[in-house]
Order: C-alpha cells, then structure tokens, then sequence
C-alpha cells in the first residue's frame, strides 16, 4: 500500500512540475512578446517623443516596413533627425488676470 502511495505523491509532483514548467513557458513567451513589440516600435516612440513633423508617415511606416532591418533603422535615424514640430505655447493674455473695469 504504500508503494502505491509513493508512486501517488511522485506522479502529482511531476504534474505539479508539468503545470508549473507550463506556466513559465507562457510567461516567458508573453514578456518576449511585448518586449519584441516595444524594440519593434522604437522609432516612432522616438518620433512621438520629439514631436516628430511626419510623426503619422514614421508609424505607418514602421508598421508596414519596420520588419525589414533597414527600413527599421532608416527610421531611427529619420525619427531622430527630423525636424520637430513644437506644440503650441499656453500663452496668457497680460489682462486676463485684471479684466478692465468699465
């Protein structure tokens, strides 16, 4: 009987071991997942960083040829040096904290 036992206890610590190398397996595979997608959209995280002036031309493009190791490049290089459009300014009015009196 407690041979059975042991065979018992050895047969649910390797399905708990099954269960848990699974489990690694699909998180490891998650983290490289999102990981692949974060180095895959670098250029236009740049791009949007800097205010890029063809921010939506680096996304389309990354998205459609940023598989290929030389358009991703090219892209890091145009996301990083092209000209950048500034927001615009919160400008106040001098008189919009003293309305004038009438």
């Amino acid at each position: 009987m407690s041979a059975f036992l042991g065979i018992g206890i050895v047969l649910l610590a390797l399905i708990g071991l099954g269960i848990a190398a699974l489990f690694i397996h699909i998180v490891v595979w998650l983290l490289a997942a999102v990981l692949g997608l974060l180095i895959y959209f670098v250029p236009s995280v740049i791009a949007a960083a800097r205010h890029h002036e063809h921010f939506l031309w680096v996304l389309v493009l990354n998205i459609v040829l940023g598989w290929s190791g030389i358009a991703w490049v090219v892209l890091i290089i145009w996301a990083i040096l092209g000209e950048r459009r500034l927001p615009p300014l919160n400008r106040v009015r001098a008189d919009a904290f003293n309305p004038p009196v009438r």
